[in-house]
């Protein structure tokens, strides 16, 4: 089996990584240990590696990153391995395809909390949240460019799952369970903590929350995204008996928009839809004693 996960900056994604090598008996293969089978093949050190690949203009070190991480996979089709990569996804055939995101004041306060040393030495969080959005932009913008594809695009993966208020531990065996059973849907799982709402506390039933508490389902809530944050179209509900079971993952679908801003499902527009004070965000927050980590604009 093999596993593919990539994600955004500060997700924890080579973390869970190393766990399912250590805790599971997979396998483990990083951009950075391949760079390391590289560098010994030709006889140099890691370090030289990085200097030559930073003057790399034609891009020529991707290419050998690219066409090793294609080996390791076609000659090892009967072992378990994880693969941390911004790419593997794109080159590891028959590879489980996880993506994993997190809210960008999570991983900016991880990584301030890492002490990355003085390339990622930041004065706030909310400059380090600027800083890795701006890095993720350009790597982003950089594989489009040499691959053609969008990193970023949910559609390219099997599981999208998220890490804002769960365990990395929690998270790879969940990866690993789902790996095994993995279905042909693709599944997006969201902390229910990050879904905003678009009704007022005033349209909550407390008796129906309470009744879903003891009814739990795992029918997907519909929400959309806008602006990077999450606001739930259907399933308010739903998510108040999540949050307050303690439940750290949900299950979504993401709807698509059409080019004239409409929501798939619904006859509103999505401007009609995220419309809502943020006074409701506070009484939902209190409601479900809870607080976002970040609010939109």
């Amino acid at each position: 089996m093999f596993i593919t996960i990539t994600g955004e900056l500060g997700s924890g994604k080579t973390t869970i990584a190393k766990i399912l090598n250590q805790e599971y008996g997979f396998d483990f293969y990083s951009t950075g240990s391949i760079q390391r089978e590289i560098a010994k093949e030709k006889g140099i050190t890691t370090l030289e590696l990085n200097q030559q690949m930073s003057n790399d203009v034609n891009n020529e070190y991707d290419k050998m990153i690219d066409d090793k991480t294609i080996e390791i996979s076609r000659n090892n089709a009967q072992r378990n391995i994880v693969f941390d990569s911004r790419m593997a996804w794109h080159f590891v055939e028959k590879s489980f395809k996880v993506y994993v995101t997190v809210d960008s004041y999570m991983a900016a306060n991880r990584v301030i909390m890492a002490d990355r040393g003085a390339e990622e030495c930041y004065q706030s969080i909310e400059e380090a949240a600027r800083c890795l959005l701006k890095r993720k932009r350009l790597e982003d913008s950089r594989f489009a460019e040499i691959y053609s594809v969008n990193t970023t695009d949910f559609n390219n993966y099997n599981l999208i799952i998220d890490s804002t208020f769960i365990s990395p531990e929690e998270l790879a065996k969940f990866v690993l369970q789902k790996a095994k059973n993995q279905s042909v849907e693709q599944e997006i799982y969201l902390s229910p903590q990050r879904l905003f709402p678009t009704q007022t506390i005033r349209d909550i039933n407390p008796d129906y929350v309470m009744e879903l508490k003891d009814n739990a389902d795992n029918k997907p809530i519909d929400v959309i995204d806008y602006k990077g944050f999450y606001f739930i179209v259907d399933g308010h509900h739903r998510v108040c008996s999540k949050i307050q079971m303690g439940e750290k993952l949900v299950c979504v679908k993401i709807l698509n928009i059409d080019n004239k801003g409409h929501v798939e499902k619904y006859n509103k527009k999505m401007e009609e839809i995220v419309r809502i004070p943020k006074g409701c965000f506070y009484d939902w927050e209190d409601y479900n004693a809870m607080r976002f980590l970040g609010y939109p604009d």
